[in-house]
């Protein structure tokens, strides 16, 4: 099985290799980027009007607004607009039903006279705007970082048109090689092992009646009713009102930050026995998450059912059967622990570098046009009404239950996400570039290879794939990988400088300058008939390998352990 995924791995690595990242170290660019790449026209131009060979000179008046922008006055002569109003006019004529000519035979006069002025004056800027939008772009020397727009009609005949055009954003990263920030990974505990365990054991733990009063371990049943107190007479003062719960209640210093209503509530419930009812007074932090929470007090009051006992099962070969395909205990305990371990540096990692970003982009100064703001705020929302699709939650009901409209919500939560999304991406692209990064070959077929490896275990290969289709199938995963790539030499990067440690590739670029090293030769780039073949039989080893995955399960259907994925 692992034999199919590497083979797709390497077909899809071969494919990206020879047709995204073309010459010798392969320059890194990220998927923002390539999104935001120059566009040279918002209009297309037919190709049996390339015949328009005229020498192309407009009065152009080009202003450089500080946002980013640049806003492009064009004015066109009568003499000029004359030719587009006849290229209208024939265009009008083509599907025209005019009394007396066919289709496409009327003279300009009567097509004006049947149709009228302003239609002619409207189909011809846009046939204007098909022709010359990108000459525009040229003459004005603009590179947009994407599609323009057409702002206002200051004139129609003939026409004074303004067009407000996207920039590059410019990005001043200031001296952040000099930020410093030591790299400092707590041991990892070991007690966390038997903790998790002990939580795996628990969930498969058997449930009987307690003849005692709660304590650590015991689960309890309640219905929960909680209030705020001394509320306004406008504000609302019921948090929940009797609502079933059950709580296992945990060791000291385990509470989780997630636990509902607060913190430590689970805790609260020690003492407490079956058919009986507690009050748990609690005030909320002045920074609680949720905004109506903050700084107020509540009382919360638990009518108890019962009190039960989990009585655990034992940790032997029968237990960790049902955990996946391990021979002894210690096997189970050694797979437990390695996964831990990379958890924790995981989360350690994650942490570090999140605070060196933001230290970075503190420093740094960016100057981006508000289209780009837009569009993100775009992404951003459809990321969050896919998310809620996936939980089958509309997203009217959504903003319901959060009691926000969409401005709100827009302003309050989507906006900043979008600012913070768009500004990690652009310091990212300028780390990237400043820093010369090359797209390390060995590091990403490891990543293509994981990705593979998580999509074929998720048990959504073949749904994704038929959604997708097969050729943009492979390119998800390839770009997945290329992502995955990027971010991590970029980190690997930023934790040496953060850490004072030498650069390698200096050294490396510094002594293959003072051997005079040669040019590698540019790989050649498949056709793209052999990219569609490879990317063919990518999607057939696939499905042969998902089939021999299902026989497998098949022919043991009693082993627990045949459908669990590998890690």
């Amino acid at each position: 099985m692992k034999d199919e995924i590497r083979r797709l791995s390497s077909s899809i690595l071969s494919i990206i290799t020879k047709n995204h990242f073309k010459g010798k170290g392969f320059e890194i660019r990220s998927l923002v980027s390539q999104a935001a790449s120059p566009v040279t026209s918002n209009f297309s131009t037919p190709l049996d009007q390339i015949y328009y060979l005229k020498e192309f000179t407009l009065n152009i008046e080009k202003e450089l607004l500080e946002d980013r922008q640049a806003k492009l006055t064009v004015d066109y002569s009568e003499k000029e607009f004359d030719g587009f109003k006849k290229r209208a006019a024939k265009r009008i004529a083509k599907n025209a039903k005019i009394p007396g000519f066919r289709p496409g035979k009327a003279p300009y006069n009567v097509i004006v006279n049947h149709y009228g002025e302003n239609v002619i004056i409207e189909e011809a800027i846009d046939v204007l705007l098909d022709d010359d939008y990108s000459k525009i772009l040229e003459q004005a020397e603009v590179e947009p970082s994407e599609q323009g727009s057409l702002e206002t009609i200051e004139s129609y005949d003939p026409p004074k048109l303004v067009f407000m055009i996207p920039l590059e954003p410019e990005i001043d990263l200031g001296e952040y090689r000099e930020i410093r920030k030591p790299y400092e990974l707590e041991e990892f505990d070991v007690n966390n092992v038997d903790d998790f365990i002990t939580n795996l054991r628990r969930k498969s733990a058997t449930i009987v009646p307690a003849d005692h009063p709660a304590k650590e371990g015991d689960l309890v049943y309640f219905n929960l009713s909680g209030k705020f107190v001394d509320v306004e007479d406008d504000e609302e003062a019921t948090i929940t009102d009797k609502t079933p719960q059950q709580a296992i209640i945990p060791a000291k210093g385990d509470a989780s930050e997630q636990e509902w209503p607060f913190s430590g509530f689970a805790r609260e419930l020690i003492g407490i026995e079956g058919r009986t009812t507690k009050e748990i007074k609690h005030t909320f932090a002045d920074d609680h998450e949720t905004e109506d929470y903050r700084g107020k007090s509540a009382v919360f009051t638990v009518e108890a059912q019962s009190v039960k006992e989990l009585e655990l099962p034992e940790l032997d070969e029968e237990f960790i059967k049902t955990m996946g395909d391990y021979e002894t205990p210690e096997d189970f305990r050694k797979a437990i622990e390695e996964n831990l371990r990379s958890e924790h540096q995981e989360s350690y990692d994650r942490d570090y570098f999140n605070e060196l970003m933001t230290e970075i982009i503190e420093n740094a100064t960016l100057n981006f046009p508000p289209q780009m703001l837009a569009h993100e705020e775009k992404h951003v929302l459809e990321d969050i009404k896919s998310r809620l699709e996936n939980q089958k939650i509309n997203f009217e009901t959504y903003l319901k239950l959060r009691d926000k409209d969409e401005e709100t919500f827009m302003k309050e939560e989507v906006q900043p996400a979008a600012r913070q999304r768009l500004e990690r991406s652009l310091v990212s692209d300028a780390l990237i570039e400043t820093e010369g990064l090359k797209l390390n070959q060995e590091m990403l077929q490891e990543q293509i290879n994981g990705v593979m490896t998580e999509v074929f275990y998720s048990g959504n290969f073949q749904d994704m794939q038929k959604q997708m289709g097969k050729e943009e199938f492979s390119k998800s995963i390839s770009m997945a990988g290329v992502q995955r790539t990027i971010n991590t030499q970029l980190e690997n990067r930023l934790k040496l400088i953060a850490t004072d440690q030498p650069i390698p590739e200096e050294k490396e670029e510094e002594e293959a300058d003072s051997e005079g090293s040669e040019e590698s030769p540019e790989k050649e780039v498949p056709d793209e008939d052999t990219v569609k073949a490879v990317e063919s039989d990518q999607a057939d080893a696939a499905e042969e390998a998902l089939v021999d995955e299902e026989q497998e399960n098949e022919e043991a259907p009693g082993d627990p352990a045949a459908n669990e994925s590998e890690e």
